[in-house]
Formats: structure tokens, C-alpha cells, sequence
């Protein structure tokens, strides 16, 4: 019963580190090992931990074992938290600047249909950022093009590229 516990309070303490603790300009530089790490403890960590948390629980081995294959999708209203809280800073606090694509590439995916991807960098102050990649499926934009960037004053690594925005 004490472990069991030890898990379950391992399991709300990892989402509640990962929701409220980890910096935001994490979640949206377009590097660093911090994101495969938030990204491990999402899709591994915790649904390891849901599982030994309910291991003593009446249900069967099965069902213990959907229940925490079924945690992974907790991840999407996170993605979603996320893309919405985004979306309220760069209205609150957007500034305009001009960037460049410094990156064109065809992705190829292997079960859906490939698409044109742009990575553009910009400069605040005196540091360069990058955006992350973005799909361009009319294929507008080729490395060297300048385009405009909207970016949070509060968050400099969150960034939209305006000529891509849904109309």
C-alpha cells in the first residue's frame, strides 16, 4: 500500500513539475534536451508510474495496463493548454519583426502526404531565435525569403510566422 501511494504522489508531482514548474521558453525553443525529456516523462515516466500506482487496485492485469497505455492521450488537452496559452501571450504581449527563412525542406512522411516545411530566424535584442518548423503546403516560402514574425516580449522563443497564419 506505501508504495502504491509513493506512486501515485510521483505521478501528480511529475505533472504538476512538467504544468507549472518547467519555464515556458522550453516548450517552444525548437531545441534542447529539456523538451525530449518533458517529452520521455509524458509518454514513458508517467504512464509507468500510473501503472504501479493502480498495480494494487481490483482490476485485472489488462485493464490496469489500458488504463495507463489510455494516460498517454493526456497529453493532447496538454498540447492544446499549451497552443492556447500561446495564442493569449502573443496577443497580449505579440511584437512584429522581420525574419528569414533559413530553412526549406520537402518532409516526406511515410503514411500521409508530404509536405513543404520552413524553419525561419530572427533577431530580438541581441540574441537570434528560430522558429519552430512550420508547414507551408502551397509552398510560398524558400530559404533566403524575409518574412514577418510575431513574437512574445515575454517569451522570445515563441513565435508565429504571419505569412503562414490560417486566413
Amino acid at each position: 500500500m506505501k508504495s502504491t501511494l509513493t506512486f501515485a504522489i510521483l505521478y501528480f508531482f511529475v505533472w504538476s513539475s512538467i504544468l507549472f514548474l518547467t519555464p515556458k521558453d522550453v516548450f517552444h525553443s525548437g531545441e534542447g534536451i529539456m523538451r525530449w525529456i518533458i517529452f520521455g516523462a509524458i509518454f514513458f515516466l508517467l504512464p509507468y508510474l500510473l501503472y504501479k500506482s493502480i498495480e494494487k487496485a481490483t482490476l485485472t492485469k489488462t485493464a490496469k495496463k489500458g488504463i495507463a497505455y489510455l494516460s498517454v492521450f493526456l497529453g493532447i488537452p496538454f498540447g492544446l493548454f499549451l497552443s492556447s496559452q500561446s495564442e493569449r501571450e502573443l496577443e497580449d504581449y505579440g511584437k512584429e519583426t522581420y525574419g528569414i527563412i533559413d530553412e526549406a525542406w520537402l518532409l516526406v512522411r511515410k503514411s500521409r502526404t508530404d509536405v513543404w516545411s520552413v524553419r525561419a530566424k530572427y533577431n530580438v535584442g541581441n540574441k537570434t531565435f528560430h522558429t519552430s518548423t512550420k508547414e507551408n503546403p502551397e509552398k510560398t516560402l524558400f530559404e533566403g525569403d524575409t518574412i514577418t514574425i510575431i513574437y512574445s516580449e515575454k517569451t522570445p522563443q515563441m513565435s508565429e510566422i504571419i505569412e503562414l497564419k490560417k486566413k
